[in-house]
């Protein structure tokens, strides 16, 4: 384009050269370069036991070719009357014998279901969330509860390998589909732009894949997050490889989409954990030489020249450096003439075997003088091949790393005639990552698939769970310092970002949260032999062996409480020595993420059914009452949320407020906006109002396929 944009310029004729210009503006508008595929490909889900009715849109729940339906008609006895979508001919059914489907973007209103609950925990501490149910829906759920609150995102979506490893629209999607990279790139596309509303300013999203859609991956990163940095990390997670043409892969990648706030948001890391990952340089190192290399001259550092130096340098975790700068190549900047004013005498009493003094630095056409000064023997930064180097810092800083004792010398090289000089430093407790991991720890079959058969008791529920220390290690990139951070993973699978959360948790004492979201899909398989039985999606009998209910929920009870689901203790321990059986004092809550009639919200008739979400919103925290009546209104003892229902009650609802500094997050069920903004602006202001139920319901029917 800019070589079409050079060759008009050069157009003589003025009127040409404006349309022609004009013309490219309209092409540039409609036409997107990068990457590019097929955005608009349609998607749905079923609103399993949502009520039929005249209108809806069904598809049979014994067909798998995701053939639609609408209902023209409800008949007595439970049947029904339906018209193939682009057909006339009408057909029969019952109504048991159909599901609900939602085209996304067609307004919805979920709603959470409450499972059962895990609490080892404190009645303060946190529960986290795991949802089962559509991920997309749950995520524009998730936009009403915690827009711009999360801390960090983690998610391993489907690889899109070609192996029917994942399904759009009811149907696996293999190598034969030939929209396979259009629909993988739809699908994500439209969970990441809810997820970019979902994350903090200073938020990370991590998202792992393998070579089958990383670039497109990346390309699609850029696009939804064009103002973020972007990093991609290379985890070895099967070092043994893995049997492909060509090749074998031992390796995946982990996207880190980074706010530029101007400041490092990935932290450092402790050595005790990755020390194999991290960067080998101190400070000091850094901010004097980026380009350090070591050389073949030096290869380890000397000795101190004396034990009581030696001790000197043991005690208070010092580290000992080369005081003469190394560096291979005639180009490196560890030569005199790059640095001429590095290039100056250190001065040593040799009988006391101590340091004295740095001398000053002498110009290039001067040569170095070896005779000694008030007794004092001159160092010059000259390595074993007679080649003229430099010191590591020029004379001033030097001279007062002298004075701080911090300069001492090394062994006397008797065959050259000459001592090493070194200098120290504190010993870092953390550096940097770099962008390839390589540990035994995320190992994924050790401390994935291995793992998941210890939590479980059983092999072979889930393919290729992560490694658990893996996920933790990205976790911990982000929120280490966080010990409050909320963490979100709607592509849950096994649960592996709870269990990593947990550990991180048990680490520093901290409150973290994560929120997880997985569906309970049935693997091809079984749904072949569950339908040759006549059990179908929403039976009971087939439900029971998604992943919800046979891998996610299962493992994050064992973590938790440390036994399996055959109520035997789990063996074995975490690398760090842990016991599994001990599990983690932690909270935990199961949903089914579930869907409600708008009509029904608005007369507010769907109070007890919203109000998880509520509790969700506020935190989380302690047992929610079971009983939730519409009264008067609502608060709990040492919950952070409260409810008006009834606003001629709210001088007493405030009065009650004055007295509780613990409540952060209110909600008041009124229709009027005016009178919602006069009760808004009397509370404090340290407290989160919203208007039930209209910002409820005008969250999900502003989230349609327009504003997709």
């Amino acid at each position: 384009m800019a070589r079409i944009d050079d060759l008009v310029a050069q157009i003589a004729d003025k009127n040409l050269r404006q349309k022609l210009q004009a013309a490219l503006i309209d092409m540039r508008r409609r036409q997107r370069f990068g990457l590019v595929f097929e955005e608009h490909i349609p998607e749905t889900t079923a609103l399993l036991g949502f009520p039929v009715n005249v209108g809806a849109t069904v598809q049979h729940r014994s067909e798998s070719d995701g053939k639609l339906y609408v209902v023209t008609e409800i008949l007595k006895g439970g049947k029904l009357t339906l018209r193939p979508e682009g057909e006339k001919d009408l057909k029969a059914a019952r109504a048991d014998d159909v599901m609900i489907v939602k085209r996304f973007g067609d307004p919805i209103f979920p709603a959470l279901t409450p499972l059962g609950a895990v609490r080892r925990g404190a009645q303060d501490k946190p529960n986290h969330a795991v949802i089962n149910g559509e991920n997309f829906h749950a995520l524009q759920l998730l936009t009403y509860l915690y827009e711009r609150r999360v801390d960090c995102i983690y998610v391993d979506p489907p690889y899109n390998t070609g192996a029917r490893d994942w399904k759009y629209n009811n149907k696996y999607v293999d190598s034969k589909d030939a929209w396979r990279h259009s629909k993988w790139l739809s699908m994500m596309e439209k969970r990441l732009r809810l997820a970019k509303r979902l994350l903090k300013s200073d938020g990370v999203l991590i998202c792992t894949i393998d070579e089958h859609e990383v670039n497109h991956l990346g390309m699609l990163l850029e696009r939804v997050f064009p103002r973020h940095l972007h990093y991609m990390l290379t985890i070895v997670i099967n070092p043994k490889g893995r049997e492909k043409a060509n090749f074998a892969p031992v390796d995946e990648f982990a996207f880190f989409v980074v706010p530029d706030t101007g400041d490092d948001i990935i932290l450092r890391a402790p050595f005790s954990e990755s020390s194999a990952q991290l960067d080998a340089l101190s400070d000091v190192e850094e901010a004097e030489e980026k380009s350090l290399t070591s050389s073949s001259d030096d290869n380890a550092v000397e000795q101190p020249s004396t034990e009581a130096e030696e001790t000197k340098l043991s005690n208070g975790g010092w580290e000992i450096r080369h005081a003469r700068r190394r560096g291979g190549g005639a180009e490196s900047s560890s030569y005199r003439e790059k640095r001429p004013n590095q290039f100056y005498p250190i001065y040593i009493d040799e009988k006391a075997k101590i340091v004295v003094r740095a001398g000053k630095s002498i110009p290039l056409d001067r040569s170095a003088n070896y005779k000694k000064v008030d007794g004092l023997r001159p160092i010059w930064p000259v390595d074993t091949e007679g080649r003229e180097r430099v010191w590591a810092f020029i004379p001033e800083s030097m001279q007062r790393m002298i004075d701080a004792g911090n300069v001492l010398l090394g062994k006397y090289h008797a065959a050259r005639d000459d001592w090493t000089i070194n200098y120290r430093v504190p010993k870092k407790t953390t550096r940097k990552l770099k962008t390839v991991w390589w540990e035994k720890s995320h190992d994924a079959g050790t401390h994935g698939t291995e793992l998941l058969k210890r939590l479980l008791g059983a092999q072979g529920l889930f393919p290729f769970p992560k490694s658990v220390y893996a996920v933790r290690d990205c976790l911990a990139a982000v929120v280490r310092n966080r010990p409050n951070a909320l963490i979100l993973d709607f592509f849950a699978g096994s649960g592996t970002t709870l269990h990593a959360t947990c550990m991180l948790n048990a680490q520093d004492g901290g409150s973290r949260k994560c929120v997880l979201v997985t569906n309970n899909e049935v693997d091809e398989k079984t749904t072949r032999q569950l339908q040759k039985q006549q059990v179908y999606r929403g039976d009971p009998e087939f439900e029971k062996h998604g992943i919800f209910s046979q891998v996610t929920r299962p493992r994050c009870e064992a973590v938790v409480t440390g036994t399996r689901p055959d109520g035997s203790r789990v063996p074995g321990a975490h690398i760090d020595g842990r016991p599994f059986a001990i599990g983690f004092e932690e909270n935990v809550e199961f949903f089914n993420l579930d869907y409600l009639h708008a009509d029904d919200v608005d007369l507010g008739n769907q109070f007890e059914a919203i109000f998880p979400c509520l509790w969700l919103a506020a935190g989380g925290v302690r047992k929610r009452p079971k009983d939730v009546k519409d009264e008067e209104m609502l608060l709990v003892p040492g919950a952070p949320y409260a409810v008006l229902f009834q606003e001629d009650k709210f001088r007493k609802f405030s009065r009650v407020l004055a007295d509780r500094h613990d409540i952060t997050h209110v909600w008041i069920v009124t229709d009027s906006e005016d009178a919602f903004a006069e009760m808004r602006s009397a509370l404090p202001l340290h407290v989160t109002a919203s208007m039930l139920y209209r910002d409820y319901l005008r969250n999900f029917k502003i989230n349609t396929r327009e504003n997709l």
